[in-house]
């Protein structure tokens, strides 16, 4: 078989069942749905730091987020880390990397820059190494107000009309003007639907025809007592928000999530303009589209907005892979996470991942081979450096299993058992099993497993003595 292009689709806070082929009734998402229907869907896919700069520097490194140490906003990626661009290259690709990168601004910490700041930003090739045609920016999070840099030109350039169209424009055009005799690998990076939330008028018109926005059972609008900023902004589509008037937080609630579910709709318009395009081209059956998030949103699940959370809304992603060789209409509920998508990616891309990556190369059984042993897998919040956020004083770690998930909850003088779920039994995370007598046994076993899952991955965060199990790395108070 010859060496397959490779086209992945990064979206921006999109959770794991935002399509209608997982579930989602608010959701009309055919191409997407189509795209699953011709490869593999993962439903148990997580964002192992779920937020936005700890799961580009993942993708992008394929290490684990706390071996730098990484906080949750506000890091610059070291030029001395191997790139995926740069081991895709060296597989033989042609590399591309179009929209937002996030992992060069200071932004959002102490001294560091404005968001219109940061998108006007020119980020040097030292930082970018491995993408040979780059038409990116940091971040901006305004839709109408997106620019990019062509390579090393000092200065951007506007997008025309909604930033979401524009990229897809320029991934397009790429492929288009494809460089001739090698395959490509090209990254097309997007905002959407992260907030603000600023749907095209097209595609509001079309959910709000629908009716109000169905929240998950797990929704609780009362409980939510902090707001992102983007939730107080008068130009969002419900106005701004008065936290105080509960009136005012359900009204803003439901037009914000009408515009998320479109913003969705319009990513998936654009994805079957994507296949169209591959299709024109003749390479539809020579291309690996994959198709994920970074992180998922709360949407009021929990009593929360957002992310940053262990919970399915937060950490859960959507994860397809669909072209030649891989195995097609098949739903996969391995328990996969960010740092499988480097050795996978390159081994789809027809390379060798080095062993020494902590993720796995799930290539393999894509194409038809056997699902790999495992475990479980690490979810975690590594660090908070903006004073007054979630987990700035305490942060947590926790395990993955395909039926379980468990996690932890402290500081340097040691985490203590937060919650115990049994996923398939209650899919939306209300039964904590902790608070029940007689899982004492499932909570020892899976307390285990996740201290001997920190330390084969070299994370030395602090946990207590629990369940019959000694504390590591505790730090006297």
């Amino acid at each position: 078989m010859p060496t397959p292009n490779v086209v992945v689709v990064l979206a921006d806070q999109m959770r794991r069942d935002a399509m209608s082929a997982a579930g989602d009734a608010n959701q009309r998402t055919p191409h997407l749905d189509a795209l699953a229907a011709r490869g593999t869907r993962f439903t148990a896919a997580s964002s192992t730091y779920p937020a936005c700069v700890p799961f580009r520097f993942s993708l992008i490194s394929g290490q684990y987020a706390h071996s730098r140490n990484v906080p949750a906003l506000g890091y610059r990626i070291s030029p001395a880390e191997r790139t995926l661009g740069e081991a895709v290259a060296e597989a033989g690709h042609a590399t591309a990397w179009i929209g937002k990168w996030h992992l060069y601004s200071a932004y959002g910490v102490s001294g560091g820059l404005t968001l219109s700041q940061a998108a006007r930003s020119p980020i040097p090739a030292s930082h970018r190494r491995g993408w040979q045609y780059w038409q990116g920016f940091e971040l901006r999070n305004d839709f109408y107000d997106s620019w990019v840099f062509d390579g090393d030109a000092p200065s951007p350039r506007r997008l025309p009309g909604h930033q979401t169209d524009a990229l897809f424009d320029l991934a397009l055009d790429y492929i288009d003007a494809r460089p001739v005799g090698r395959p490509f690998f090209l990254v097309l990076s997007i905002e959407a639907p992260h907030p603000p939330f600023m749907a095209t008028p097209e595609h509001l018109a079309r959910v709000r025809a629908r009716g109000p926005w169905q929240p998950r059972p797990n929704t609780d609008i009362g409980a939510i007592r902090f707001f992102p900023p983007e939730w107080h902004s008068p130009d969002g589509p419900a106005g701004a928000i008065d936290p105080e008037d509960p009136a005012s937080v359900a009204r803003v609630f439901g037009t914000n999530m009408q515009a998320y579910a479109a913003m969705v709709e319009q990513i998936d318009d654009n994805m079957g303009r994507l296949d169209t395009a591959l299709r024109t081209a003749g390479i539809r059956d020579e291309t690996v589209v994959v198709f994920l998030s970074d992180h998922g949103e709360l949407a009021g699940s929990h009593g929360q907005l957002g992310k940053a959370q262990p919970w399915e809304e937060s950490a859960g992603i959507p994860l397809i892979v669909a072209g030649p060789g891989i195995a097609a209409g098949r739903c996969c509920g391995l328990p996969v996470n960010t740092e499988d998508l480097f050795p996978t990616l390159l081994g789809l891309a027809g390379g060798r991942p080095d062993p020494a990556l902590p993720g796995l190369d799930l290539a393999p059984m894509l194409r038809g081979g056997p699902v790999p042993a495992r475990d479980g897998v690490l979810l975690q919040f590594v660090t908070e450096t903006r004073p007054g956020r979630g987990y700035y004083d305490e942060t947590w770690r926790a395990i993955r299993t395909r039926r379980h998930k468990y996690g932890v909850l402290g500081d340097r003088r040691g985490a203590r058992p937060w919650f115990l779920y049994d996923l398939e039994a209650d899919p939306y995370e209300l039964d904590d099993l902790l608070a029940q007598p007689g899982n004492e046994a499932l909570a020892r076993d899976l307390h285990g497993r996740l201290a001997r899952l920190l330390h084969e991955t070299g994370d030395d965060f602090a946990i207590a003595p629990a369940f019959g199990h000694p504390g590591q790395g505790c730090v006297a108070a």
